[in-house]
């Protein structure tokens, strides 16, 4: 199956989970569940955006001019009395305008005159200047953000902005995660004979959580049918179940196997993709979502990419793929044989503010180290011939708002 059929495949079978409600310092990266409206509008004063005085237009009309002081507002304060004919008061940034007043002159263009209690405005200053109505940004019952949004640390700000110490937000997917193989021994081991360090459990939990789900790690399973059985029937307790390795066809990939005889019925058995083409999508009849991905590193990584993560977006209430972006090539990438391919790229801005893919020296599938400093994946059709430099190519970023 090609990718854009099995992403339907998978997000065809996904609802969003149930929402709660969290305090506003526990919503980052979380999706909004319902929009949020301004409770008062904003901002709720006139407010000045200049360290100055506050005048009328008309005294500053001719400049230069001198106006009497007659009082100060700091922000957060209000004015006690009305601006008069000819007079003036020093103001802060944010401050409230006084009434009377219906413009600001920068503190750049003023004089102090008399120790202070008369001002000389050196520039004519226009209706309105330096001034922020209120209400120009929003008005009490607008929504300042809508259902579906991610919440960031600018969100953040927004929300409480509106006046929202609580969010209805989806419930994160708790995903738990299985590596599966006899070869693989902890990070803090030293392998021996034919032995390898488990780094997909490791890789699989960050990726989890650069999701915005959370991650449950089951460990490792060697591959025996009766010990892989009883962690898998763990694994289908949770909202999404990932599993590394044994789904080939070796004698010893029993994880197709014991997925069915543990009720799991595959969407997907194969992609048209490289790495990664033994990737298998399927559900459960409680509605878990099963990924079973290549144990081979990078092929777990482009298994994740495409498939588990937008699986997790619709979950969290995202219902959208972000399509890959275009980038200059620095570089060259090899032609295509009959699936789509995935090539570990760093991307950067040139001084043109032009994006640049450069092409990563990586020995394959296998070879996790050469995915060091990746910023994404080149993504090629299948049968392209070879792209040179200065081609340009489509990238699938990772960590890309979705």
């Amino acid at each position: 199956m090609t990718v854009e059929p099995a992403q339907r495949e998978v997000l065809s079978r996904i609802q969003p989970l149930g929402s709660e409600a969290v305090g506003i310092s526990c919503a980052l990266f979380r999706t909004l569940a319902e929009p949020v409206a301004c409770d008062i509008d904003y901002p709720p004063f006139d407010r000045s955006v200049m360290d100055g005085f506050a005048v009328r237009s008309d005294d500053v009309r001719e400049a230069p001019v001198t106006l009497r002081v007659v009082g100060q507002i700091p922000a957060g304060q209000m004015a006690t009395q009305c601006l008069g004919v000819g007079e003036a008061m020093q103001i802060n940034t944010g401050a409230a305008i006084p009434p009377g007043a219906d413009a600001v002159a920068r503190v750049e263009i003023t004089e102090s005159v008399d120790g202070g209690r008369s001002v000389r405005i050196t520039e004519s200053v226009p209706l309105g200047k330096f001034i922020t109505q209120r209400g120009a940004h929003a008005r009490a019952g607008d929504v300042a953000l809508k259902a579906e949004t991610l919440i960031t640390a600018s969100e953040v700000a927004v929300a409480a902005t509106a006046g929202a110490a609580e969010l209805n937000v989806y419930r994160r997917p708790r995903v738990a995660h299985l590596a599966t193989g006899d070869e693989l021994v902890d990070v803090a081991a030293t392998p021996v004979g034919a032995q390898i360090r488990n780094s997909n459990q490791h890789a699989l939990a960050d990726l989890i959580r650069t999701s915005h789900a959370d991650p449950v790690s089951l460990g490792t399973v060697g591959d025996d049918r009766d010990a892989l059985r009883a962690k898998i029937e763990e694994g289908l307790g949770y909202d999404v179940f990932c599993i590394t390795g044994g789904i080939s066809m070796g004698a010893f990939d029993f994880v197709p196997e014991v997925l069915e005889q543990c009720g799991v019925s595959f969407h997907v058995r194969k992609m048209s993709i490289k790495p990664g083409r033994p990737t298998i999508f399927g559900t459960t009849d409680r509605g878990t979502l099963v990924f079973a991905l290549p144990g081979n590193p990078v092929s777990a990584f482009v298994g994740f990419e495409v498939l588990v993560k937008p699986a997790l977006s619709g979950l969290c209430g995202r219902s959208h793929i972000p399509p890959p972006i275009k980038a200059i090539l620095d570089g060259e990438l090899a032609a295509t044989t009959n699936r789509r391919s995935y090539f570990p790229v760093s991307v950067r801005v040139d001084d043109d503010g032009a994006i640049v893919a450069k092409p990563l020296s990586w020995g394959g599938s296998g070879d996790p180290v050469g995915m060091a400093g990746a910023d994404g994946f080149a993504t090629r059709a299948a049968d392209s011939p070879s792209a040179v430099d200065g081609d340009r190519v489509d990238v699938l970023l990772f960590g890309q708002r979705s």
